[in-house]
This record gives structure tokens, C-alpha cells and sequence, in this order.
């Protein structure tokens, strides 16, 4: 009972300090940012002489209605212009959906797409290459060991990497997660696999949600063997029971400006939230986290995360943060959220800046 008062009351100063939102509420309204982006199928395969469709998957947070912007560039130079189509909704975040069709002949070699929504411009590259290019690959008996698990309790992600003409020890795979709330991944860590292409990773549960194995792949000229294509598993659903802690969510997290020049500040930004019982249970609003640490962490492109935070905020009484951190290379950007004051962490937010 005091736990409820004490939330209660904090539920209240978040929204008398302009803290509390619901779905559809435009107070405080977050930045709009692109929370995921990928293309199905990646690899693109081609067979020759046939049509090949594809989809363009997107979320978005901080919509205020408008509809993302979006064109595909080939190696070759080619452009076609993407029409998205709104394809689901969560409470924070919206989905939208664009298809294509690759006709017989088009460039082979690293596409992108150039997404715009409000300020913020996502770019992802993706593969287009023939059949005898790289060797497929599967992840196969992915699974979530210790299921169901308590909030905070260890949880071990497990499966198997298969190529037929590959040596596959020491491949990076990412684990990802979606919460069962929500509609965009992120990745959370990375295993490597063994001698038979085992993996194997432990990790702390803080909420119920979807996992899923990711192997990028290899080039062909990555280490005198087979080249890979990439491959993802099956989602697992991990189920939960419910704790004394409750949950933290990011919401509206921006790196910008997205492309820049060496030594130039990059802005983060962004908002953290709570749930809060409603009264009467067992309803639940999502309000400001004020007062929190958050951590900022970058990875180069193709290097590491960095051993340690490269940044630290302070969420204000709205939950929103903001740092300046100088960009040296291109790679990824997260801001990641670890938990206190009763809080679960947060799935980290990623985001990547070019620098040129």
C-alpha cells in the first residue's frame, strides 16, 4: 500500500509538471524519430529474369500525422521514390510499410534507402546480389531459456548458426529485442559462436517481450573463405511474471544532426517514462521519469561498443534529456537507461550518424 501511495504521488508531480502523457496526447510532444527501419527480404536475391518484390518495414515515434519520406539508391545511381503506407500502431510508436519491385537487370551491390521523418533522416543499406554470390545461412533452435522468468532474473539465449561449406566458429551474432508493447527491435548484446556454430548468451530479464538471433554475414573478401549471407531466427516470445518494479520506456531519442564532419557535436535528445498504476487498477499510464542517469555508448562501424559510457544525462522533471558529444567516426549512437528508483531498465535506443 505504500509502494501505491508513494507511485501515485510521483504519478502526480510528473503530471503537474507536464510529465504525464497517454496515447494521443499532444503535451510535451517528442521529436519525430525513426525507431527502426529494415528491408525483407536482406540479402536481396536475385533470380535471373524474374521480378523481385520487396518490403521496406519503418517505426516511428513523435508523429504528430505526417507520413515518412522515402528513396532507394542504388551502387549504380538509380533512384526510386517510396510511397509508406501506415501498416500498425503501438502506444508511442506508429508503423508504416513501402514495397518495391527490383525489375531483371538492376545494379547488383549495396542499396540504400534515405528515410525522412520530420528532421530526422535514417539511412540503411541493404544487399542486392545473385544466387551463387554467398552461401546461405540459417539460425536454427533459437530459443529463451528459464521461461517464464522473474523481472531481474537471468535468462540465457541459445541457438545454432548453419552454413553447409563454412568453417563457422567465431561469428558475430546480435540478439535483439521487442517489447510485447511495442513494434521496433533493439539490439541488446552479441554472442559468438563456437566450433558447430553454437551461441550462447546470459542476460537480465526486465520485461516480457520478443527475442531474435541476427548474423550479418560476410563479404567476400572478409577472410579468404565462403562468403555468408545473413540470416535472422524465428522470434521467440518471452513470457513474465509481473514484480514489484515497474517499467521504464525511451521515447523520441534523436542523435542530430545524422550526417556531419569529424569533430563536430552531434545533439541527444530524448525522453524517459515510467509506468504508474492508475486508480482504480489494473490499468497503468506512462509519466515522466525525472531525476534518472541516463548513458550515452558508440560503436564504429564495424568496431565494438565502447568499454564504457562516452556521455551522461540527467532527465528533468518533464523525463527529458539532452547531450552534446563531439563525433570522430561514423557508427552507432545508444543511449541506454539502467534503472533506479524502483525502475526497470530501458531497451537501449540506437542511432547512427555518418560522419563524412
Amino acid at each position: 500500500m505504500l509502494r501505491l501511495l508513494l507511485l501515485l504521488w510521483t504519478s502526480t508531480l510528473a503530471r503537474l509538471s507536464g510529465g504525464g502523457r497517454r496515447p494521443g496526447d499532444d503535451r510535451d510532444r517528442d521529436p519525430a524519430a525513426v525507431e527502426y527501419a529494415e528491408v525483407v527480404p536482406d540479402p536481396v536475391v536475385l533470380e535471373r529474369g524474374a521480378r523481385t518484390p520487396i518490403l521496406i518495414n519503418l517505426v516511428t515515434s513523435g508523429s504528430a500525422g505526417e507520413r515518412p519520406r522515402g528513396v532507394l539508391e542504388g551502387p549504380d545511381g538509380s533512384r526510386a521514390e517510396l510511397g509508406f503506407d501506415r501498416s500498425d500502431k503501438a502506444p508511442y510508436e506508429e508503423g508504416w510499410r513501402a514495397e518495391h519491385v527490383f525489375l531483371p537487370g538492376i545494379a547488383l551491390g549495396t542499396w540504400r534507402a534515405v528515410i525522412e521523418y520530420g528532421a530526422a533522416v535514417h539511412e540503411l543499406e541493404f544487399s542486392v546480389e545473385d544466387a551463387e554470390e554467398r552461401d546461405p545461412t540459417t539460425i536454427v533452435d533459437f530459443r529463451v531459456v528459464a521461461d517464464p522468468v522473474e523481472e531481474d532474473a537471468p535468462i540465457t539465449l541459445a541457438g545454432f548458426l548453419k552454413a553447409e561449406r563454412s568453417r563457422l566458429r567465431d561469428r558475430r551474432v546480435v540478439l535483439s529485442f521487442r517489447p510485447e508493447d511495442a513494434l521496433a527491435w533493439s539490439e541488446i548484446a552479441e554472442a559468438w559462436t563456437g566450433e558447430d556454430g553454437d551461441f550462447a548468451v546470459t542476460l537480465d530479464a526486465w520485461e516480457p517481450g520478443w527475442w531474435r538471433a541476427v548474423y550479418y554475414g560476410t563479404p567476400r573478401w572478409s577472410d579468404g573463405g565462403r562468403p555468408l549471407r545473413g540470416t535472422r531466427s524465428e522470434a521467440v516470445f518471452m513470457a513474465m511474471r509481473s514484480g514489484p518494479k515497474t517499467r521504464s520506456r525511451f521515447s523520441g531519442y534523436t542523435a542530430l544532426p545524422s550526417s556531419t564532419s569529424a569533430g563536430k557535436l552531434v545533439k541527444h535528445s530524448g525522453r524517459l517514462i515510467h509506468e504508474t498504476p492508475l486508480d482504480p487498477p489494473p490499468g497503468v499510464e506512462w509519466v515522466a521519469a525525472a531525476s534518472r542517469e541516463v548513458t550515452f555508448w558508440f560503436r564504429p562501424a564495424g568496431g565494438s561498443w565502447s568499454p564504457n559510457p562516452v556521455g551522461r544525462a540527467m532527465t528533468t522533471n518533464n523525463g527529458s534529456f539532452t547531450k552534446k558529444l563531439t563525433a570522430s567516426r561514423s557508427g552507432e549512437w545508444q543511449v541506454r537507461y539502467g534503472g533506479q528508483s524502483g525502475d526497470l531498465k530501458a531497451t537501449p535506443k540506437s542511432r547512427q550518424v555518418k560522419v563524412r
